[in-house]
């Protein structure tokens, strides 16, 4: 009987001991910064609307590629979390059960602490790894975000566009010759098949033809018309800022031609401008 109560106060004493380790380890997922603290939505986009398109430098596009690897990282560490997180409670709990079991039972209660300690270290571990990629993710967004200042890059960009804009006009002005002439040619079979439909066969009471609202309508609309005029008048456009010429010269001639022309234009407001005082005496300035 002795021997008994002996061997239940030694199985009590390793109980407690084991129950404090596992308490202090339990510190260490709560001191573990959760995903939400740390991969933010102000941080998750982060990730989102890069400002290059196909004709940048491959310089951007390995940046941007950078930048997505560290983004699909930081959103499969958040996705982790809960399941090492689910996977460090039950350890736990099974130990719990166990040191109960061996205090019913009055043996000593098996060893739990080491592999709680690793599910909890995982745990942390993630949370720290997830803080490292999303400074990486900052660092390499910030890398990407600096091309707009390398004038290098900007000016190797620059001509790209330039020459696949040149190219992409005279394509436009092409394709839009033969549409607006196959445009205009449906336009008048339409007009002549309306005619005859509706106007020289149609075979019900005058009275009930206003009520199908086909006139004017479809091919015969005049905002197709209109549409077309628009395109026609910017496919033949001259002047240099609308047609886009002025975006192709070189850059000090654009700075130079911007710095006149907002100058000519902010003179031609001031002379379109009359200072006046008004009848209760207060000054003010209207366009005239």
């Amino acid at each position: 009987m002795e021997l008994a109560s002996n061997e239940l106060r030694r199985a009590l004493a390793y109980t407690d001991a084991s129950s404090t380790r596992i308490s202090k380890l339990e510190q260490v997922v709560h001191n573990a910064t959760p995903p939400h603290d740390i991969w933010t939505a102000e941080l998750q986009i982060l990730g989102t609307d890069p400002w290059h398109c196909d004709l940048a430098p491959a310089m951007a596009a390995e940046r941007w590629e950078k930048v997505q690897e560290l983004n699909d990282l930081c959103y499969a560490l958040e996705e982790r979390w809960p399941e090492l997180e689910s996977e460090a409670e039950d350890i736990r709990g099974n130990g719990r059960k166990a040191h109960a079991e061996a205090v019913r039972k009055g043996v000593k209660a098996p060893s739990t602490a080491a592999e709680t300690l690793e599910a909890y270290a995982r745990l942390e571990g993630c949370s720290m790894a997830l803080s490292e990629a999303v400074t990486d993710l900052k660092r390499a967004r910030a890398a990407y975000e600096a091309l707009l200042d390398d004038r290098a890059f900007l000016n190797k960009y620059r001509k790209a566009v330039i020459a696949e804009f040149n190219a992409q006009r005279k394509r436009a002005a092409e394709a839009f010759a033969n549409a607006a002439g196959a445009i205009g040619e449906t336009r008048r079979r339409y007009d002549t098949l309306h005619s005859l439909t509706m106007v020289a066969m149609l075979d019900i009471p005058e009275d009930a033809q206003g009520y199908l609202g086909l006139s004017g309508k479809g091919w015969a609309q005049a905002d197709l018309s209109s549409a077309l005029n628009i395109i026609s008048r910017q496919v033949a456009e001259t002047d240099p800022f609308l047609s886009g010429e002025f975006l192709t010269a070189p850059m000090d001639e654009v700075n130079a031609t911007a710095i006149e022309t907002a100058e000519r234009v902010k003179a031609e407001l001031d002379k379109s401008r009359q200072n006046h005082y008004s009848k209760d005496g207060i000054f003010s300035t209207r366009l005239i």
